[in-house]
């Protein structure tokens, strides 16, 4: 059921995007979500796994090789090719891994790692690959990150320090958060489909071949990140190198490279909800 509800879900997004003013929304709705889930983490000294800085090697690494084979060919792909790759992992990730009840503080550390390590590089990256002479600033980036993230666990930490016994309860509500998830994917996808009929100015070719290469791109860092993660972090590792924080590349392609490189995560949002969709499905 919620596999289907989830197909349905983009689907409506992108058939009727009335949803697209609204997503400043979702950093709100993943906030709670993160909440729910941060009740029941315990980091531990050995929590760090080797496939964690393997995970970073290739958000690093992986964007500036397709980068250069993919300009061959056509620089505007490369750029939005660019951009979506080197996404860090998505703050949504420990909700999903917590859907599939996986291990929550794999994630968490992937997604601070690589959230904190990728806002370092993309502001001396970007001017030097992409060519553009807008100053990312870190602050700028890692501001947003920091407090969508340290908000919630602060208080995630603050409720379990008072009453161990009422964080438990909360916890209870903690697979209610699926469907803050889907609100968040209707936003999303409305935004993509906005975008698409109403802002982009580039022909259809350009359409097609962004559409081609970010699906390929998004089922290998799938694939990739199961492999690395090796047989007891193989979901875990495989989510956090393939489920991306595109509203944070969104943001940075409109600002400081171009709106056709947004096209790149903007289809990355529709291919990787598919995905996590079938992961629910294969969990079921």
């Amino acid at each position: 059921m919620k596999t289907i509800l989830l197909l349905l879900t983009i689907t409506c997004g992108l058939l009727f995007p009335y949803g697209h003013p609204y997503t400043f929304i979702i950093r709100y709705l993943i906030m709670i979500m993160l909440f729910f889930s941060f009740l029941d983490v315990n980091f531990k000294k050995d929590s760090i796994k080797r496939s964690h800085f393997i995970i970073i090697a290739i958000n690093i690494i992986l964007p500036i090789l397709l980068f250069f084979i993919v300009k061959y060919f056509n620089k505007n792909v490369a750029d939005a090719v660019y951009i979506t790759i080197a996404a860090p992992t998505a703050i949504a990730v420990p909700v999903v891994i917590s859907l599939l009840k996986k291990n929550i503080e794999y994630s968490i550390i992937s997604l601070v790692l690589t959230n904190f390590i990728v806002a370092a590089i993309l502001p001396f990256t970007i001017p030097y690959l992409l060519k553009v002479s807008a100053e990312l600033s870190i602050i700028d980036i890692m501001i947003p990150v920091a407090t969508v993230f340290l908000i919630p666990f602060a208080l995630a930490k603050i409720v379990r320090k008072i009453s161990y016994e009422f964080s438990n309860k909360l916890s209870r509500y903690k697979d209610y958060t699926f469907y803050l998830l889907i609100i968040n994917v209707y936003l999303a996808s409305s935004k993509a489909s906005n975008y698409i009929s109403d802002e982009m100015t580039a022909s259809i070719s350009i359409l097609f071949y962004i559409g081609i290469v970010i699906f390929i791109v998004c089922t290998l860092q799938f694939r990739i990140g199961y492999l690395i993660g090796e047989k007891k972090f193989n979901l875990e590792a495989s989510q956090c190198l393939g489920q991306k924080n595109n509203g944070f590349t969104i943001w940075v392609a409109l600002t400081f490279i171009s709106p056709i490189a947004a096209l790149g995560p903007v289809f990355y949002i529709v291919f990787q909800n598919v995905y996590i969709s079938w992961q629910l499905y294969k969990y079921k």
